[in-house]
Order: C-alpha cells, then structure tokens, then sequence
C-alpha cells in the first residue's frame, strides 16, 4: 500500500468520504479480494495514514478528481450543507470535515473508521 503521511493537525480530504461510506463498502467488499485491500488500508488511515491511498486502492478517485460514481452531498452555494435544526456532529479526532446531523431524539451519529461517536459541534 503506498504511504501518503499528512502533515500532522491537517484534515485529510478523503477521510471525511471514506468514513461515511465505510459501513457500505464493509458490507459490499466483505469476504472479497478488495475487502481485504480495505481493512488493510483502515489500519494505515487509524495510525495516521492518507484516506487517498486507500481510495485509490479500492478504485475510488480522491479529492480532487472526477468522484461522480462516488457519490456526496449536494449544497447550493452560499446556503451551507442544508443542515435540520438538530444537534450537528464532527470527526471525534477531528481529523476530516465530515459532519452528520441528529435529528432531535435520534441516535447519536458515530465514526465508523474510529469506531466512537462523533463529537457535538457548536453553532
């Protein structure tokens, strides 16, 4: 697997793709060639590795390039992600953008990469 280490404190651009969608590709590549890839490649993202590196891995275009397949939320400019008036919750080692809203009386949201739950953002 290729090394791309961060410079630490930085968020990795990825991470933020990777994790929501880690129950997904779990769930998908599970007892397959690239599940292993995958699980592999979360190792090196927990000890402080690219979220990149594993994408590629996986076939999946990073940041920056042509993700249409990939997928991710769609916003208007100018208007924020379109955000309920729930609770909104942040990466838990507040290494990726990645956000989630809890609706009120719902379940609190968690990191599936980290395997905790994600922290309270304040407005």
């Amino acid at each position: 697997m290729p090394k791309t280490t961060l410079p630490p404190g930085s968020p990795d651009p990825d991470l933020a793709a990777l994790c929501g969608e880690l129950p997904a590709l779990r769930r998908h590549l599970q007892g397959t060639e690239l599940g292993s890839v995958l699980e592999e490649g979360l190792a090196v993202v927990c000890a402080g590795g690219s979220a990149a590196d594993v994408l590629v891995r996986l076939g999946i275009a990073p940041t920056g390039r042509d993700r249409h397949a990939w997928g991710g939320p769609v916003t208007v400019a100018g208007l924020g992600s379109g955000h309920s008036h729930g609770e909104r919750y942040g990466c838990p080692a507040d290494r990726c953008g990645r956000q989630e809203t809890r609706e009120p009386g719902g379940p609190r949201p968690g990191c599936a990469l980290l395997g905790s739950t994600m922290r309270l953002l304040e407005d």
